[in-house]
């Protein structure tokens, strides 16, 4: 049994490529999406992060064109891993192998070879987020965190 995953987020480093003794690429970065869920200090963001992992052409792909920052819409196949700190604490982190991935948002021109610039050099690098963080913003239904 697998568990398919969407996730819409920014990457938070740049990717690391490396290849197998076969030669196969592998391609890690984690990339972290926001939620936000209702508390008794009011609407608060929560932030989670996922490491993810892609193979072969993909991988190369990925690395050519993926920065600290880009914002993806990837698809894949989640997991946990256990492992424990340098205490011995115990944790788990979710990993996902991808499937396939979509460039979205302000960032999809920036630095990539072929593409063009859109002229402005005032925009930074790394997409701030841009939505409403207000508390009276109408939700239909009420955020439940499953997790």
């Amino acid at each position: 049994m697998s568990a398919n995953i969407s996730i819409l987020g920014n990457t938070g480093r740049d990717v690391s490529l490396r290849y197998t003794e076969k030669g196969t690429q592998v391609a890690t970065f984690p990339i972290a999406s926001n939620s936000f869920k209702n508390s008794s200090e009011g609407r608060v963001q929560v932030t989670h992060w996922f490491n993810v992992v892609a193979f072969g052409k993909t991988a190369e792909t990925i690395a050519e064109h993926v920065k600290k920052g880009t914002s993806l819409l990837i698809h894949g196949r989640l997991s946990f891993s256990p492992w424990s700190t340098d205490k011995g604490e115990p944790r788990s982190g979710a990993e996902v192998s991808l499937f396939s991935f979509e460039f979205v948002g302000s960032n999809l021109g920036n630095d990539q070879e072929g593409s063009a610039s859109n002229g402005s050099s005032d925009e930074p690098d790394v997409p701030e987020y841009a939505g409403s963080t207000a508390t009276d913003t109408p939700v239909e239904e009420q955020f439940v965190d499953q997790f």
